[in-house]
Parts: structure tokens; C-alpha cells; sequence
């Protein structure tokens, strides 16, 4: 038969990564270092999910951009998301107007 931890239990395993990501909120965060302090035993799920997110960015490369680099890549988002936002929408009537000649012509 498996062991299921208490709920509560669950609850502050779910919060481990955002604890250590230092994604909590104060409140959070302290509510989590009181359960932490009451429950020694959960320091060791801490330590193996730190010991885990270290090894997950071990395998991540670090790679190191020039600033021109930084500075081109940047400049190519912007015109991109230039390009996206400088086309008006359609009304509802040229959309309708669209779809008729599409139809119209696929007949």
C-alpha cells in the first residue's frame, strides 16, 4: 500500500521550487519557513530538489553575447514586433468582403 504525505504536506512540496526560485511572496515565504522550521525532515526534500535544479542547469549552456550581438538581436525583435503591430485589422466588412472573393473564386 502506498503512503500518501499529508495534505499540507503536498501543498509546501508544490511551493519548494518557487521557495527556492525566490518566486514566494513575503507572506508565503514565511509561512513556508515556519512549516520548514516545525518539520526538520522536510529540509532534506529542500536539499534534494535544490541538489536537482543544479543539476538541470548544469545542462543548460551559457553562452555570452557580444554587446553589438545583444544590440543586433534586440533591434531585429523590435522591428519584428514592429512589423506584427503595423498592420491595421480588418473590419468586419472587409473580412466579409475577403471570404466572399475567396469563395467566389474557388467556384
Amino acid at each position: 500500500m502506498i503512503e500518501r504525505a499529508p495534505t499540507s504536506d503536498r501543498n509546501y512540496q508544490k511551493k519548494i521550487t518557487a521557495y527556492l526560485d525566490g518566486a514566494l511572496s513575503t507572506e508565503e515565504r514565511s509561512e513556508f519557513e515556519a512549516f520548514v522550521s516545525t518539520h526538520p525532515e522536510f529540509k532534506d526534500q529542500i536539499k534534494l530538489k535544490e541538489d536537482e535544479i543544479i543539476r538541470l542547469r548544469s545542462f543548460i549552456p551559457q553562452v555570452t553575447m557580444s554587446p553589438s550581438a545583444l544590440e543586433t538581436m534586440n533591434h531585429e525583435i523590435r522591428q519584428s514586433i514592429f512589423q506584427l503591430l503595423k498592420r491595421k485589422p480588418k473590419n468586419l466588412w472587409e473580412n466579409m468582403k475577403d471570404r466572399y472573393e475567396e469563395w467566389a473564386s474557388n467556384r
